[in-house]
């Protein structure tokens, strides 16, 4: 059966992010476009036309050699495979929810790279983070001493929600907190339902407007309240600028962080473990993000 691929991928970038509960943000919309088609026609084809056989059953080492061959960037070939995912997650949504059916359910998910949940993460030039890095670089936020101009508070709450989904134990987009979403974090976001706590966060790829809730660890939690809080000087730990912005992490000149300035302090912390100076000056958000969250053979997260 043949399938003009223009035509769905035009009608997966115009219809709901199922992953975002709304529309895609025009970033997205720009590098979605060629990277699925370009996997269409020429990952999936032969002689620049689709093959329905590959097309229609994608297998992950069909991915990798097409992604590698795609993008010379660890990160660009990252979004070129989520990409293709994230077509197949509409393709296999059932006609009853309004998608096309055109590939079994679960073809997605087999994209996926297994050792962080992320396929493309096991790329040349991504490593990610061991459990033991991860209870590291939380052991190194606990011990970080600040900079001259500002107390270590804003660096270990900005670890602790990077590390979210480690210290949950599990690994999935709702425990993930990225660069992105953490900068984007305002303090009218909380919600508290008896001892839990949710933040209103912008999801990865979709519209501005297109937000969630999403979980965040009473450890995190703690951690943010200590940055809020006031110091011992009878100043908050939080600078905030005239007029304040209302996002919860700010500069010391009290603007919004950006999420240059993340990475920037989660290398500055990992450089302060003897065990995480090696790799701190190359450590990615990512690599942290999509690092698993625990030993699959422990099954419990270290303490």
């Amino acid at each position: 059966m043949h399938h003009d691929v223009v035509d769905q991928v035009e009608e997966w970038l115009a219809g709901p992010n199922s992953e975002a509960n709304g529309y895609f943000g025009y970033q997205a919309l720009e590098h979605y476009r060629p990277a699925v088609l370009h996997w269409l026609t020429v990952g999936c084809g032969l002689d620049g036309r689709p093959d329905p056989d590959l097309y229609l059953q994608p297998t992950p080492m069909t991915l990798q050699n097409w992604a590698i061959d795609y993008a010379t960037a660890a990160r660009s070939r990252d979004a070129a495979c989520g990409a293709v995912r994230s077509f197949y997650r509409w393709a296999e949504t059932p006609r009853t929810d309004g998608g096309p059916a055109l590939v079994p359910p679960g073809t997605a998910r087999s994209l996926q790279f297994r050792r962080g949940g992320n396929f493309s993460a096991g790329l040349p030039g991504r490593e990610l983070l061991t459990p033991d890095q991860c209870r590291w670089l939380a052991q190194a936020a606990d011990r970080y001493p600040g900079t001259r101009r500002e107390g270590p508070q804003r660096a270990r709450a900005l670890v602790y929600l990077s590390l979210n989904h480690y210290l949950w134990g599990r690994h999935s987009d709702d425990d993930v907190f990225r660069p992105g979403q953490i900068t984007s974090m305002r303090l009218s976001g909380r919600h508290q339902e008896q001892h839990r706590t949710t933040w209103d966060v912008p999801q990865k790829n979709a519209a501005s407007d297109a937000t969630r809730l999403q979980p965040v660890h009473h450890d995190a939690v703690r951690a943010i309240d200590e940055y809020l809080a006031t110091g011992t000087a009878g100043r908050p730990h939080r600078a905030a600028a005239i007029p304040d912005t209302g996002h919860v992490f700010t500069t010391v000149n009290g603007q919004p962080l950006d999420t240059v300035s993340v990475l920037r302090i989660l290398r500055m912390v990992a450089a302060t473990h003897p065990d995480l100076e090696d790799i701190a000056p190359k450590l990615s958000a990512d690599a942290i993000t999509h690092s698993p969250a625990k030993d699959p053979a422990a099954g419990t997260v270290p303490p």
